[in-house]
């Protein structure tokens, strides 16, 4: 007699609590600081201040001044002029930069690379009243050129201080992908055309650079995304040269109209979104095959006057790129220093003065970068496991989540925070806390990316393995997963912890007197021209974000600094 067999039964996945918790917290902190705070200022900005927020009050009457102020439409067009100028300046100055440092055999190669990469993780609004000092109406650049060559150049105070300020900032975004870019290329492609005639001149122009467009194009995407959402700089040497990010910046200040400070972020979000689109596009669109499967590198020139040159250009591009914050350094002990060369008299009383006046800021900022860097780490890394490691529908959507608040302007971001948690249920106006939101929404991408990208390149039977022998999901984490990808974890920790010492943006909308930090301090210095001690602050801030990038290197074994490219 036949027996019928059991029905076959599938297993049950068991029931992970700690995936499921952590879902939440992603959820949570995605939804509370990141989508709440931005679609509140964005429904505010179609809100007539005093009206009730409401659908039936939606209104364009914030954005009537583009079209009815004088100072607001001489905002945007200066806004998109600035920007476009130093972007052009900054392929000027990175692009033979990067051929010379990828084609040419200069000397001290590698440490030019390295220094050209400091400009962006030091601060530029320090670099940018350091240049008042060097080209204002008494600077010492500005006697000597004057007396010696009877050059007068342009004040300092404007347009053309915040472009040259801005592009020597930038200039990286362009000259890193693009140095990758050539050092990669074909070499068949170039010397097919050197085979059939072309000069090196015409190679260049015909081939070269249209290999390489897209990167070309893309870094100059990133340039004018940042440079639209610049504050610091044009604050400090913009004078009546008003850019969007200072007229949000008087709106809240002055008259504490969120509602049109938050027309005018939205008008310079628009500009930073259109840039991220076109971004997209450029780096999507097919293009020519540079990289092959052959292995063979590009060849360098070894001829002396080629070695020399290059040299000599790259050296005047980074020096120049890297002299106010040298000049900080050295004014910084100056007791006397007003149209002369170098400073007359020597002392350590701007020390005592910006330690005296600043003992609280300098705790503040510590306390807040260290703060911000370890929940960045703790939920960054969560988020990058469950990112990498989780099939959940919509894991493009967390991804753009993250990202949106570091690709907008600093300037949205600090609007965005100040609307959503000065008011009930949380009332934060004046606290460390709002600070710590703010840090944390827009340099958590450092670490999410750094943890995620690590992740993708990890073998995943690592942890199955462990999962098999009886290990839950918290527990894999912790003693598997964690110590894998700890490398990227702290070069993206280093990071934040860098460039959240010198973060000024969205500092100067949240901060309050309890809650000054070291960038605050300076900038409050600068404005009532004591530039003394405002140098000795700023040469202790470069020097400590110099300290923490060479000792992450030193540990890591890698320059950290590129991963802000």
């Amino acid at each position: 007699m036949a027996t019928l067999a059991a029905p076959r039964v599938r297993p049950r996945r068991a029931f992970d609590l700690s995936t499921t918790a952590v879902l939440l917290l992603v959820a949570g902190i995605l939804g509370l600081l990141i989508v709440y705070p931005l679609s509140r200022v964005l429904l505010l900005s179609f809100i007539k201040p005093g009206d009730p927020v409401s659908p039936a009050h939606l209104t364009l009457a914030n954005f009537s001044r583009f079209f009815t102020s004088g100072l607001y439409q001489k905002a945007l067009v200066n806004s998109l002029v600035a920007s476009g100028l130093t972007v052009l300046v900054s392929l000027v100055l990175g692009i033979p930069l990067a051929y010379i440092l990828a084609r040419v055999r200069v000397p001290f190669r590698e440490a030019l690379i390295s220094l050209a990469t400091l400009p962006l993780i030091l601060p530029p609004f320090v670099g940018a009243y350091s240049w008042i000092l060097l080209l204002g109406r008494q600077g010492a650049l500005t006697s000597v050129i004057r007396e010696g060559l009877g050059i007068h150049l342009p004040s300092i105070i404007g347009p053309f201080g915040v472009i040259v300020t801005m592009s020597l900032s930038y200039y990286p975004f362009v000259l890193l992908p693009l140095l990758g870019a050539l050092s990669s290329a074909d070499p068949h492609v170039e010397e097919s055309a050197l085979t059939m005639g072309a000069s090196p001149l015409r190679r260049i122009l015909t081939v070269t650079l249209p290999l390489v467009l897209p990167t070309i194009g893309a870094g100059a995407i990133i340039v004018f995304m940042r440079a639209i959402g610049n504050f610091g700089v044009p604050a400090l040497l913009g004078g009546e040269f008003y850019v969007l990010p200072t007229l949000v910046y008087f709106e809240v200040v002055g008259s504490f109209n969120l509602h049109g400070a938050g027309a005018i972020a939205l008008v310079s979000t628009l500009f930073s979104i259109g840039s991220l689109l076109a971004l997209r596009y450029v780096t999507g669109k097919g293009g020519f095959v540079t990289i092959t499967s052959q292995a063979r590198q590009v060849a360098q020139s070894s001829q002396p006057a080629a070695r020399w040159l290059g040299f000599g250009f790259a050296a005047a591009v980074i020096g120049i790129s890297l002299l106010p914050h040298l000049t900080v350094l050295l004014a910084s002990f100056a007791e006397r220093w007003a149209g002369t060369p170098l400073p007359t008299a020597y002392s350590l009383i701007n020390y005592h003065k910006a330690f005296t006046l600043s003992t609280d800021a300098i705790r503040n900022s510590l306390v807040l970068a260290v703060g911000t860097t370890v929940v960045c780490v703790v939920v960054g890394s969560l988020m990058a496991h469950t990112a990498a490691r989780k099939r959940i529908p919509g894991r493009w959507l967390m991804d753009v989540t993250i990202m949106l608040p570091f690709v907008l302007p600093g300037i949205m971001v600090g609007v965005a925070i100040l609307v959503a948690f000065i008011v009930p249920p949380f009332e934060l106006a004046g606290t460390g806390t709002i600070l710590l939101i703010a840090y944390f929404i827009r340099r958590l991408p450092y670490t999410f990316r750094s943890a995620y990208a690590s992740l993708t390149q990890t073998d995943i039977a690592l942890e199955e393995a462990s999962l098999t022998c009886g290990a839950n999901q918290s527990t894999t984490f912790r003693r598997v997963t964690l110590p894998l990808i700890t490398p990227a974890v702290a070069a993206g920790a280093t990071i934040t912890f860098a460039t959240l010492l010198g973060e000024l943006t969205t500092t100067l909308l949240l901060y309050s007197a309890r809650w000054k930090t070291i960038s605050v301090k300076i900038f409050e210095f600068v404005s009532y021209d004591q530039t003394g001690p405002a140098s000795a602050l700023g040469a202790l801030l470069v020097l400590a974000v110099l300290v923490t990038v060479y000792a992450a290197n030193r540990l890591s074994g890698r320059n950290l600094t590129s991963a802000l490219g």
